[in-house]
């Protein structure tokens, strides 16, 4: 049998095993395979994106890894060998199928890596088979290094993923090592070289906008803030003016809770986000006061049918508009409202203050 024919045999038995997830029997094969187990590796099958795209163990992954002489995880593989495609059920036939081998082989022009094989489909759902945290944390840590990295690719992810490899990517090993041997050879650099070294590397990639918006519509604002790391602080300005208009556009009832529940975010949190806890007082208080003076409009006007509508779309604040049940028993005998608008005005707010059910005139 020729060293081809031998090569192409190992592969086919290797892939049996790595689709059994069997570490053991792969340990076995490992040690008693005749020919160097990294000579597996060719211009067309990788034993390492094999194993991720099969969601093999990370105990699996790693025998692979410290048995294939890996130098470097930045490797690529022009023509990469599709072993396993979910689409396909018949995938197992194929690969058993050595004259059909040439129908598994999926030419490309994009080259292809260890960790953007298994993300490169911008769908969390189907990428979560190939890798979990684990699993990239290990890629990572043994020296992968995100020179592709577009973010784009992991917009669908969990925020785990995206942040994982946005540590890895901006403030890399590369950078660290550039700074440290600026140190080490006491290599002079004027602070505004320095800054631009710093602002270089810290807006390397560009969060899409798309991204910052699905978490401010989600009101996850730790993860808005979490992003704004790697926003140009040239542009400042520029994101407060992005995050205000948007917060109006999310507005979809327009009542303003967008807004009320972003500043509320930054009064109770000391965050990175461009807005002070001065400002968003301010305009929550705006907000606040607005409110009552729309509702003593509609009291005054006894307008029942707005007043129910009104505290239905603003019921996230109606227990900010007034403090006390003093307060709005005061309100009530100022303009003496209509029985039906005492009687809403008892549902939505005086049952809040005590259990008392109906309101002594």
């Amino acid at each position: 049998m020729q060293t081809e024919d031998i090569i192409i045999d190992k592969q086919r038995l290797v892939l049996e095993l790595l689709q059994k997830n069997n570490i053991n029997k792969l340990n076995d094969f490992i040690n008693n395979i005749k020919i160097p187990f990294y000579f597996l590796n060719s211009s067309n099958f990788d034993l390492l994106i094999t194993t991720l795209s099969l969601n093999c163990s990370l105990d699996i992954i790693k025998l692979i890894y410290d048995n294939c002489n890996y130098k470097t995880l930045n490797y690529e593989v022009r023509h990469l060998f599709h072993l396993y495609d979910t689409n396909n059920n018949n995938y197992t036939n194929y690969a058993n199928n050595l004259n059909k081998a040439k129908e598994l082989m999926y030419i490309n022009n994009c080259l292809k890596s260890p960790l953007l094989v298994p993300l490169e489909n911008s769908d969390f759902q189907i990428a979560e088979k190939f890798i979990n945290m684990k699993k990239l944390s290990f890629l990572l840590e043994n020296g992968f290094n995100l020179n592709k990295f577009k973010i784009e690719l992991l917009s669908n992810f969990e925020f785990k993923y995206i942040k994982m490899c946005l540590e890895n990517y901006v403030f890399d090993t590369n950078f660290i090592k550039y700074i440290f041997n600026l140190y080490k050879n006491r290599k002079s650099i004027s602070k505004r070289n320095f800054n631009h070294i710093i602002y270089s590397e810290k807006n390397k990639v560009e969060i899409p906008r798309s991204l910052y918006l699905e978490y401010l519509d989600k009101k996850d604002y730790k993860k808005v803030e979490y992003l704004f790391k790697y926003y140009s602080t040239a542009e400042t300005t520029k994101f407060k003016d992005f995050i205000l208009f948007y917060l109006n556009y999310f507005d979809r009832n327009f009542n303003k809770q967008p807004y009320y529940d972003f500043f509320k975010f930054i009064i109770n949190n000391d965050t990175t986000l461009p807005f002070s806890k001065d400002y968003a007082v301010e305009e929550n208080e705006i907000i606040i006061r607005n409110k009552k003076l729309k509702l003593i409009e509609l009291i005054k006007n006894n307008d029942t049918l707005k007043l129910k509508a009104f505290f239905k779309k603003n019921n996230y604040i109606i227990d900010l508009l007034y403090s006390s049940k003093d307060e709005i028993l005061k309100f009530i005998n100022e303009h003496n409202p209509s029985s039906t608008v005492v009687y809403i005005l008892q549902e939505y707010f005086l049952n809040n203050f005590s259990n008392e059910k109906a309101i002594n005139n």
